[in-house]
């Protein structure tokens, strides 16, 4: 049996449990001199490292076997951490430390209390996921998408703010299972629940697999000078697969919410990465499921006011992540004549643009 020395976000006893497959149980504290413990600069999780004089406290995790160590290894590699040997009170202890050099800047010291109100319920969530995949593949192909899981995880707990239009009085349901099937960079979750019906008798449990693909924020760039709004246009294999013998679609700029994102944020960085314009304003339409019956997504759509006056006709976005996107301006007249002729197929920019066509009719726009 080994004994660890939890310094950093394992001492959070849920986030333990769900990595360790147990609970952790009562863990001796005690201090470990010539360490120090702070939180990296700008990020959501601390660093330990050597110093001189320094000391840090530690919670001592005993009678670890061979496969919850494996599991150990396999959470804290996500993050690059390695387990060390190390002396302590002249006796071997276990630890995770960093790579050589650390994983950042050194910034405020670390408070477990602090930590969890601030960064615990979305690393919670976070470690649901990575755990999920243990045994399945490798740490490291795990670390390579450790940014959407966090969005993931930022979307599944702004969803639980926002307040719900519906009346929910008397509404039940029982979650009888929940888990993730399939690992990537987007999730697929099999699900069974029954709910309450309208007539108060309850439902059989309703299996689904549901698409988890965290949150979005769509933009329709508009100049009100020049009445032009932006489009762009790029292959989508969704389209493929549904037979469409056009898979090149037009649609508006759009793009995932990365961690520590507001949808301001996420919206103006797609614009620039999508079609090079700076916003000026944002105007926001609505927040929504865009298939909610196999699909777990909130998009957030805006019209963006931007200055459109250069010739927009040319490719943009990310080349690391195999993005082939065309960027160009119409007149709006003639970008709302494809809502006219149903010709349009993606519901972002058919919503986006009749929202626009309501704005120019309050606001005045085009501007004289």
């Amino acid at each position: 049996m080994t004994a660890l020395a939890l310094y950093g976000t394992l001492r959070d006893p849920d986030i333990l449990k769900i990595v360790l497959g147990r609970a952790g149980g009562k863990m001796p504290s005690a201090c470990l001199s010539g360490y120090r413990v702070a939180m990296v600069a700008g990020q959501h999780y601390p660093m330990i490292w050597p110093e001189d004089g320094a000391d840090c406290e530690i919670e001592i995790l005993q009678g670890l076997d061979a496969g919850e160590l494996a599991r150990l290894d396999f959470y804290e590699y996500v993050f690059g951490y390695t387990r060390t040997i190390i002396s302590h009170d002249a006796r071997p202890l276990q630890i995770y430390l960093p790579p050589e050099g650390g994983t950042g800047s050194k910034g405020t010291g670390f408070d477990p209390s602090t930590w969890a109100a601030a960064h615990g319920a979305l690393t919670r969530l976070a470690a649901q996921d990575i755990m999920s995949s243990f045994g399945i593949e490798t740490a490291k192909a795990v670390a390579a998408r450790l940014p959407i899981i966090r969005a993931r995880a930022q979307a599944h707990l702004r969803a639980c703010d926002h307040p719900p239009a519906g009346d929910t009085q008397d509404r039940y349901m029982n979650i009888v299972h929940q888990n993730i099937v399939y690992n990537g960079f987007f999730n697929l979750i099999d699900i069974a629940a029954s709910y309450r019906r309208f007539d108060g008798s309850l439902s059989d449990h309703a299996g689904r697999l549901i698409l988890d693909l965290g949150e979005a924020v769509t933009v329709l760039p508009y100049d009100p000078m020049r009445d032009l709004v932006l489009l762009v246009e790029q292959f989508r294999p969704a389209a493929v697969v549904q037979g469409d013998p056009n898979p090149w679609l037009l649609e508006t700029v759009a793009g995932i919410c990365d961690e520590g994102e507001s949808y301001a944020q996420t919206a103006k960085r797609e614009t620039r990465e999508e079609a090079g314009v700076a916003l000026q304003a944002l105007h926001l339409i609505g927040r929504y499921y865009p298939s909610q019956g196999a699909v777990a997504q909130i998009l957030v759509s805006y019209i963006g006011i931007a200055d459109l006056a250069q010739d927009h006709d040319s490719t943009h976005g990310l080349f690391a992540d195999g993005e082939d996107i065309r960027a160009f301006t119409l007149p709006f007249d003639e970008a709302f004549l494809l809502v006219r002729e149903a010709r349009l197929s993606n519901a972002p920019l058919l919503l986006s643009l009749m929202a626009l066509d309501r704005m120019r009719a309050e606001r005045g726009w085009p501007s004289q």
